[in-house]
This record gives C-alpha cells, sequence and structure tokens, in this order.
C-alpha cells in the first residue's frame, strides 16, 4: 500500500520480525556457544545488554535505508545492506561490552557468533516478508484524468509495483463535468464489475457537478474506494506541488503555524541537544580552524544575513569553505569557489558546527527548511509564489528537502525545494523530524564513503 498507514504497517511489521530474528539469534548462539539449550537464567542474562545492543542495531538498519519505501526492491543489494550494517553493528557491541563493562559480561564467542547468526536469520526473513509482499495482490485502479502531476502519477505507479497499486486503465478526461457521459459511466461500471477491488481516483472531485457528482456519490454508497488525487500524490512523491496550492488551500492546510504538543518539545530539544553537541563540538575547533588558515590564511568563519522565523533577518555563523573573494551565485557541481578544505567540511558538514549557536540562541531549529541569503529569499520571492510560507517555521540544519534533493542550481529546482518544504510544514512532527535527522547522517556517511 501507498499511504501512510500501509507503509507504517509494513514497516512495523519488519520491524517486529527484525527483533524477533535477533533475539532468536541470541538463543542460537548461546546454543552454539555451551552446545546445550541455554537455561532461563542464562539467557535473561544476556537478555537486557543485548537489548540495549538490539535497540542501536534497529537505528543503525534505519539509517542504513532497511525500513524505507525502497525495500521491496531490495533483491541484489540486501545482502550487501544487512552485511555492511551488522560489520557496524559487531564494532558498536565491541565497544559497549569491552569499554563500558557494565554487565558482568564479556561475550566474546556468543558475540561473534550472533552476529553471524543474525545475519542468516535476517536475510532470510527479509527474503520471506519480501516474498509474501510480492504475493499480496495489488489494489486495481481506475485513475481518470489528464493532468500533468496526474500523468506524472499514473506512470510512477506502473513504473513501481511496490507501490502496492495497478493501473488497470486510465481515462483522459480534462473536465469531469463537461465530458462526464453515458459511455464514461459504461465504461466505470465494467471494470467495477471486472474487479470488486477496484479503487478509483479523480484528479478533481471539486470540478464536478450534476450528473458527475450523483453519480461518484453513488459509487460511493456502493462501497467502491474513491480516492483524493491531491493526498494520493502526496504520499506517494512525498511532496506538494505548487499546481495543487493556492490561497484556500494554504488557509485549510497551514493556516496555523503552531502546534503546541510539537513546538514546546521540539525547543527543548534544541536547546538541550544544541548545548551538549556546541560545547563537545569546541574540540574539533582548533583542528578546523588551523587547517583553514593552512588553506588560504583567510577569515575562520563566513557570517552573513539569512532569513528566519517570521522574514526575521538574523546572523547565519559557518566556517568557511568558499574562497574569500567567491562571488554569490547559484551553487554548482564541480564549484570551484569551494577550497580543498571546504569541500572536506562540507562533505562531512562541520562547517557547520557553528550553527549550533544559531540553534541555541532560537534563531534556528535542527530540522526545517535551509535558510536563504537575504538577496536571494528577496529575488526569489519575486518570482515563485507563496514563496514566502516556509518562513513560517524555524530553518533548519537540515530538512526534507535536504534529503530529498540536491542543493538547487536555479529557480526551477528552488520551486521543487519549495515543494518538500510545504510538505513538512504540513506534515511536521517528532517522529518526521527523527526521520529526517536518520536520513540525514546515512548520506552524511555515503558521503563519506562509509
Amino acid at each position: 500500500m501507498a499511504t501512510k498507514l500501509g507503509q507504517k504497517l509494513i514497516s512495523s511489521g519488519l520491524l517486529l520480525g527484525d527483533l524477533t530474528a535477533l533475539y532468536a539469534s541470541l538463543w542460537m548462539a548461546l546454543l552454539l556457544r555451551y552446545l546445550e539449550v541455554p537455561s532461563n537464567a542464562l539467557f535473561v542474562k544476556h537478555f537486557l545488554p543485548f537489548s540495549f545492543i538490539f535497540v542501536v542495531w534497529i537505528v543503525v538498519f534505519y539509517i542504513a535505508d532497511l525500513y524505507g519505501r525502497s525495500f521491496k526492491l531490495q533483491n541484489k543489494s540486501l545482502p550487501g545492506l544487512i552485511f555492511k550494517s551488522q560489520a557496524i553493528n559487531g564494532i558498536i557491541a565491541i565497544m559497549f561490552f569491552y569499554l563500558l563493562p557494565y554487565y558482568g559480561i564479556t561475550p566474546k564467542t556468543v558475540l561473534i557468533v550472533d552476529v553471524a547468526v543474525s545475519f542468516l536469520f535476517l536475510y532470510s526473513w527479509r527474503m520471506l516478508a519480501r516474498s509474501f509482499l510480492r504475493l499480496s495482490s495489488a489494489q486495481s485502479i481506475l485513475a481518470i484524468g489528464s493532468g500533468k502531476e496526474f500523468q506524472e502519477l499514473v506512470d510512477d505507479l506502473k513504473e513501481h509495483p511496490q507501490h502496492g497499486f495497478s493501473v488497470l486503465e486510465k481515462i483522459d478526461a480534462q473536465n469531469i463535468s463537461q465530458n462526464f457521459s453515458e459511455d464514461l459511466k459504461k465504461t466505470i461500471d465494467n471494470s467495477i464489475k471486472n474487479d470488486k477491488n477496484l479503487a478509483v481516483v479523480v484528479e478533481s472531485f471539486a470540478d464536478c457537478s450534476g450528473g458527475a457528482v450523483a453519480y461518484f456519490y453513488d459509487l460511493m454508497s456502493r462501497g467502491v474506494r474513491l480516492i483524493d488525487f491531491q493526498k494520493f500524490y502526496e504520499n506517494i512523491f512525498q511532496h506538494v506541488p505548487l499546481s495543487f496550492v493556492n490561497e484556500a488551500w494554504l488557509l485549510e492546510n497551514i493556516s496555523s503555524s503552531k502546534k503546541d504538543f510539537y513546538d514546546l518539545p521540539k525547543r527543548i530539544i534544541d536547546i538541550l541537544t544544541s548545548l551538549i553537541f556546541g560545547i563537545l563540538s569546541l574540540l574539533f575547533y582548533p583542528f578546523i580552524i588551523l587547517l583553514i588558515k593552512i588553506g588560504d590564511r583567510g577569515p575562520v568563519f563566513f557570517i552573513n544575513k539569512r532569513v528566519g522565523q517570521g522574514r526575521k533577518i538574523f546572523k547565519h555563523i559557518k566556517f568557511r569553505s568558499m574562497r574569500v573573494d567567491a562571488d554569490s551565485r547559484w551553487p554548482e557541481k564541480g564549484d570551484r569557489r569551494i577550497t580543498k578544505i571546504g569541500s572536506f567540511l562540507r562533505k562531512t558538514r562541520m562547517d557547520e558546527l557553528p550553527q549550533l549557536w544559531n540553534v541555541l540562541k532560537g534563531d534556528m531549529s535542527f530540522v526545517g527548511p535551509r535558510p536563504d541569503f537575504l538577496d536571494f529569499a528577496q529575488k526569489l520571492e519575486k518570482e515563485i509564489p507563496y514563496y514566502n510560507i516556509r518562513n513560517l517555521i524555524k530553518p533548519g540544519l537540515t530538512g526534507w528537502a535536504q534529503i530529498q534533493q540536491v542543493a538547487p542550481s536555479s529557480v526551477e529546482e528552488t520551486e521543487r525545494r519549495l515543494a518538500y518544504d510545504i510538505y513538512y510544514i504540513k506534515n511536521r512532527s517528532i517522529i518526521l523530524d527523527l526521520t529526517i535527522i536518520l536520513k540525514t547522517i546515512r548520506i552524511m556517511l555515503s558521503r563519506s564513503g562509509v
């Protein structure tokens, strides 16, 4: 299923299966180590410390994208993903048991056997789950519409069956009310007769009137599943196209930028986390400052004006990663303005360490739309409709757009970034923030060659 609920159910099922495989591998490791069925006392002795380890391992699996939307496609890549994850997990477990020996056990043989057995159990379970999901019947779709985004959705569903939907037929209908006819009704009715579980996706129920409205209402009363196209598109692509957005849409979906049960906990987390990591990051400052000075003897920090929440202007601080004489323009591939040291700092995101103090001050958050240069923001507000909507919330060190696309280098790419930002503003939550942070870590590790 492509809906949020369906994806959550699948991810939850995979998570429960992984935990079962991990605990089963622990039991098997004890059996192989002592060559007898583990007693309850022996298993309980290992249960608590390994439970903590397994939680960390699950986080590693998440960072490795083993719970991502593409898990059904992971056939050839699945063994490699699990092997790399378990190699990292093995190192984490060694550090835990031997650097923090608080649990009274140092399971050398058990740990080695457990890592090996868990790889086999996890791979077997994932292949079994993948086969089951492939055998499960896809939801048949009758698509009625003709717009650009509608065609994009239909094409994506056809190319990616892992979404759980199969496009039975697409009917071009630019204006349903004007083009509604008996032939169209017969086509829909025949499709429903041939497939009792058929769902109908209509590009816009708002454009329907008269006979079209009455007909679709009758379908709904007969138990036919009618799918809202815009919500469906948003769930599949996880962004909100600007063609969907107008004043009425914004008033309905983002009229209030405040979510009291989210904003307060998020600010508390921002303060505590930025304070802790800000202090720890000071250990890296001498090393980074020395590298920058050796590079070109220019200033260490790059301080400029950026646009924050409510269009408030604030001083944004980073370690300088570009030449001193670098001009202000769109980023580009192989950007020659970036110094050699700056390239390293950007890959590791170490150039952004000073921004932890922006977070502590309240100018920024850990997660949110990336803040624009003042002159860029003023220009883009004139060229892109509703661009200033991204200033409803605090900008972030990382964000939904940042993990979905590279830094935009044109107005068109910035429009796509805004589509991701609007999706985040509409759906923001602590869970989504945690997802973004974990995916950011994965991207950082992949850029570093890990």
